[in-house]
């Protein structure tokens, strides 16, 4: 499988259901540093021990108020696609056939919540739907398979068909402010995990023959301009998050493939 290098933009500025196989995902951790303030020696007292003792105890057990806010939105397959554009090998991609390049998503977003104010903390796991039947196969051979997305292009020498599979994604940001129920999205990153399967096959014929497969695995996208809500309805908490990201890829030059993702992800949780 070849490899791939990546760098992040939106907009064209550089910033560098049924879902297939999934991998195993890494965790964020959080480390607590403690750092004691200056204060009056306490010489040979067991009560000012045991004070200190319980202080730091009440410290490292006391929740922090994104642990005990972070709740998991399901994201609402009916609600939720994704539309792919861009440009192989720079030629600009077409569809292969009807819905090849929109695709459904489902999975689970992670959020914290705490007054005014929305974190994605990342272990986000929100993966696409199968679309179609697409070439090439996922080795990068002739023929038609199961595939989330599936692009054709042409110049005036070669013709080429690329399919990718396994399509799953991370939503992660720091705390964003959170406004009468909307929220700036452009300090999220949108991110394949590195342990995902995601992939783009792709078959090239004409002036010149190539084929093969490529790990989109640690593509990461962020900076785009635009409103997520978080709103109540009934007994549902809904989350709106437009997508609107660019990714770099090299297939067989540097940076010679990019795919926008443009579309909407809408996801609820019970309250």
């Amino acid at each position: 499988m070849n490899s791939v290098e990546w760098k992040d933009s939106v907009g064209g500025e550089d910033r560098s259901e049924e879902p297939r196989k999934l991998n195993g995902r890494g965790k964020h951790m959080k480390s607590l540093k403690m750092q004691s303030a200056n204060g009056p020696a306490v010489k040979s007292c067991a009560v000012g021990h045991l004070g200190v003792l319980l202080a730091i105890g009440l410290a490292i057990g006391a929740p922090g108020p994104s642990a005990q806010d972070a709740h998991s939105f399901t994201v609402d397959t009916s609600q939720s696609r994704v539309a792919i554009s861009g440009n192989i090998m720079g030629a600009p991609v077409h569809e292969q056939g009807p819905g090849s390049l929109l695709a459904q998503y489902g999975g689970t977003i992670v959020a914290t919540v705490s007054g005014n104010s929305i974190q994605f903390p990342g272990d986000s796991r929100v993966v696409a739907t199968i679309s179609g039947d697409w070439q090439p196969l996922s080795d990068g051979n002739p023929g038609s398979e199961l595939a989330n997305y599936g692009g054709t292009a042409s110049d005036f020498s070669s013709t080429g068909v690329a399919a990718v599979r396994d399509v799953e994604v991370d939503v992660a940001s720091g705390t964003l402010a959170l406004v009468d129920g909307m929220f700036d999205t452009q300090g999220i990153t949108l991110s394949i995990p590195e342990s995902a399967p995601t992939s783009i096959a792709y078959r090239v014929q004409g002036f010149f023959d190539d084929s093969g497969v490529a790990a989109l695995g640690g593509a990461r996208a962020s900076g785009q301009s635009a409103q997520g809500s978080l709103t109540n309805v009934g007994g549902e908490q809904v989350l709106t998050l437009p997508i609107n990201y660019r990714f770099y890829f090299s297939l067989m030059s540097p940076n010679d493939t990019a795919v926008s993702l443009t579309g909407l992800l809408v996801a609820t949780r019970r309250l």
